[in-house]
């Protein structure tokens, strides 16, 4: 697809899989979707076409595995989701550098890959002693995430991902936050080379 005509095309097909009253103002370009300061308050199809837009200058990111990390969830599925939510872009680095920080955080903290100490959600518990939480849904977990990173202290994490272009810059992110998990994530990023 090459210019105006490829992303009117691209924007119809979006617009038959979600109805095109998904934007807010019901109208493409009415009102800004992504200019909200908080990603939990985009539209999905903002989120959609954002993707679709993307895409073509970006690697696919890698198919899910079948297989279950320590906290219950499949690394590269729950990635996808997690940079959804965030109405991030599922680039193949993007989804390197997350499945690269749940294997750092090597956590059995149930549908808690990042291992946040998020708390509100029903029928969570606490995991460890540092008050990492156990969620009692999958849809819990990513929401606990989705809103400790977004609490305001974790802005250069955000602006690595939004990027999608470098796994290893979203690693120096989380290694200069106050997230806590440090290194970890160059590390095992260095070893999978």
């Amino acid at each position: 697809m090459d210019g105006i005509a490829g992303v009117e095309a691209r924007i119809q097909e979006i617009e038959s899989q979600f109805g095109s009253g998904g934007v807010a103002g019901g109208v493409l370009g009415a009102s800004n979707p992504t200019s909200s300061s908080d990603p939990t308050q985009q539209s999905d199809f903002a989120s959609a076409l954002a993707t679709a837009m993307t895409t073509g200058s970006n690697p696919v990111a890698p198919a899910s595995t079948g297989t279950l990390n320590r906290a219950g969830v499949n690394p590269v599925q729950w990635a996808k989701d997690f940079l959804t939510k965030l109405h991030m872009p599922i680039t193949a680095e993007n989804v390197r550098a997350l499945t690269a920080w749940q294997q750092a955080e090597g956590t059995a903290a149930h549908y808690n890959p990042l291992a946040t100490t998020q708390a509100g959600f029903a029928g969570e518990t606490r995991f460890n002693s540092v008050g990492v939480k156990n969620y009692a849904s999958y849809e819990d977990g990513l929401n606990a995430n989705v809103k400790a990173i977004t609490n305001g202290l974790y802005g250069n994490i955000l602006s690595a991902l939004a990027q999608g272009t470098d796994a290893m810059a979203v690693a120096r992110a989380i290694a200069s936050s106050p997230w806590g998990t440090g290194a970890l994530v160059e590390r095992v990023l260095s070893s999978q080379k």
